[in-house]
C-alpha cells in the first residue's frame, strides 16, 4: 500500500515487545501486521510473507537472533531489517551489522528513529504519485443533534464514491449503540466493528478487508455491533488502530458517528481529515453546533478540517437563516442539501441508495458534488500521509 509501511515485530520478552507495540501502533503510516515471539518461526513467517520493515530484538536470545537477522537478509536481500537491544557496544553493532541488519537501535527506542528508519530506507523504495495527496482519506460525518441526516449523508456519499472504479470505499458505523448504517443498505453483516476491535492485533491487510461486508454498489460496510451491550468492550485506543488500518486498505474511509456524542465520535474527528458538520436551521441544532465548535477549537482542531453542510435547505419548518448560521459558527456554509423528505425516506424503506431511488434527484445531485471533491483521480490509489498522536488520546 503507498504511503503505509508494513512491519513485523520480533521479541520474545513480553516488557520490550508491548513497549515497541504502543510506539508502533501510534503511528498512523504504518501497520503492525505481526507480532512473533520466537526467532526461528519469525524468519520464516517473514521469509513467506514478507514486511516493508522488520524489527528484530536481540535480548531475548542473541545469537539466535542475529541467526534469524541472516536468514531473512539472505533469503530476502532487499529487506530491510532492525536490530535492537538493551546493551548497545561496538562489538554487537558489528554482529548486527555482518548478520546484514541495515541499523542498531538502543532500546528503549524514539518514536522518531523509527521514523527516520523509514524516511531513509523504506520510502525511497516505494513509488509515489503526487494525484491524491490532498484528497483527504478519513472522512467524519457528524452533527450535534440526532436526526439531523448524519447517516443518510453519509451512506449515499460513500454509495457514490465507491461507484468509482478506481476508488476502494469503506464505511464503519461508529454508532455503536444505535447505528443503522446496515439498515440503510439493507445487508446483514457476518461481522462487526465488535469483531475488528476485538482481534486487532491478529488481523492482516487482507483479514480486515475479509472482516467487512460487500454492498451491491461496491462499497464496504463495517456496521456496529449487534447488542447493545457490546459497545462497552470496544475501546477507544481500538478504534484509533481500526481506523489507522482501515485507512491503509482503503482509498477512503468514511465514518458515519452517533447521534450524541460518545468516546467513538471523539475518536473520528480526531482521525479525520475532514469532519462534514451536518446542521439543520433549526435553534436547538445550531446551538449545539455552536458548542460543538467551541469543544473542538479548545482542543486544538484546526478549523479547516471542518466543513459545514446544511441539510433540508427549504423545509417549511426552518426556523433560521444561512446568514444566522454563518454568523454563529463563524464558518462559511460549504454545502446545502435540499429537502426532500419523500425521496430520502422511500430509499430509506428500500434499503438503498438515493442514486438507485431516485438518480438525479436533487439531493443526489448535491451530494455528487461533494463526492467530487473527495474523488480518487482514476490512475491513482491511495497515499497516506504521516500523522500525529490524536489531540483527543489524553481524554479517551
Amino acid at each position: 500500500m503507498k504511503g503505509v509501511t508494513r512491519i513485523v515485530l520480533v521479541d520474545p520478552h513480553e516488557e520490550t515487545r508491548t513497549s515497541l507495540q504502543r510506539l508502533i501502533s501510534g503511528i498512523d503510516s504504518v501497520w503492525l501486521s505481526e507480532v512473533c515471539i520466537n526467532y526461528e518461526t519469525a524468519s520464516r513467517s517473514i521469509l513467506d510473507n514478507p514486511p516493508d520493515l522488520a524489527i528484530v530484538v536481540l535480548d531475548g536470545d542473541p545469537d539466535q537472533a542475529l541467526s534469524s537477522i541472516q536468514a531473512i537478509t539472505s533469503g530476502k536481500p532487499g529487506l530491510v531489517v532492525l536490530a535492537a537491544s538493551k546493551v548497545r557496544d561496538t562489538e554487537a553493532i558489528l554482529r548486527v551489522v555482518r548478520a546484514g541488519a541495515r541499523e542498531f537501535l538502543t532500546l528503549p527506542v524514539d518514536i522518531d528513529e523509527i521514523l527516520g528508519a523509514i524516511d531513509r530506507f523504506v520510502r525511497p523504495l516505494k513509488p509515489h504519485n503526487d494525484k491524491s495527496r490532498n484528497i483527504p482519506h478519513v472522512i467524519a460525518v457528524a452533527g450535534a443533534a440526532g436526526g439531523v441526516g448524519c447517516t443518510t449523508l453519509a451512506v449515499n456519499l460513500a454509495a457514490i464514491l465507491a461507484r468509482n472504479s478506481s476508488q476502494s470505499v469503506v464505511i464503519a458505523d461508529f454508532d455503536l449503540l444505535l447505528g443503522s448504517v446496515d439498515t440503510c443498505l439493507d445487508i446483514i453483516p457476518d461481522r462487526t466493528i465488535l469483531d475488528v476491535a476485538m482481534n486487532i492485533d491478529r488481523l492482516d491487510l487482507t483479514l480486515l478487508k475479509r472482516s467487512t461486508t460487500r454492498h451491491s454498489s461496491g462499497l464496504y460496510v463495517l456496521p456496529h455491533p449487534v447488542m447493545l451491550e457490546d459497545a462497552v468492550k470496544i475501546e477507544a485506543d481500538s478504534l484509533r488502530r481500526m481506523i489507522k488500518l482501515l485507512r491503509a486498505v482503503f482509498n477512503t474511509v468514511i465514518i458515519d458517528t452517533s447521534k450524541g456524542l460518545q468516546a467513538s465520535d471523539f475518536v473520528a474527528m480526531e482521525m479525520a481529515d475532514v469532519i462534514l458538520l451536518v446542521v439543520q436551521l433549526d435553534l436547538i441544532c445550531l446551538r449545539n453546533t455552536s458548542r460543538l465548535m467551541q469543544l473542538l477549537t479548545h482542543s486544538g482542531m484546526p478549523p479547516e478540517k471542518i466543513q459545514i453542510v446544511i441539510n433540508r435547505q427549504g423545509s417549511s419548518v426552518s426556523e433560521i437563516t444561512l446568514k444566522k448560521v454563518e454568523e454563529t459558527l463563524g464558518m462559511t456554509i460549504r454545502w446545502q442539501i435540499p429537502n426532500a423528505t419523500k425521496v430520502i425516506s422511500e430509499a430509506r424503506v428500500r434499503g438503498v441508495p438515493i442514486d438507485e431511488e431516485s438518480p438525479g434527484n436533487r439531493v443526489h445531485r448535491v451530494i455528487a458534488d461533494i463526492a467530487r471533491e473527495f474523488r480518487v483521480p482514476d490512475s491513482d490509489k491511495e497515499s497516506s500521509p504521516v500523522r500525529k498522536k490524536g489531540i483527543f488520546a489524553a481524554l479517551f
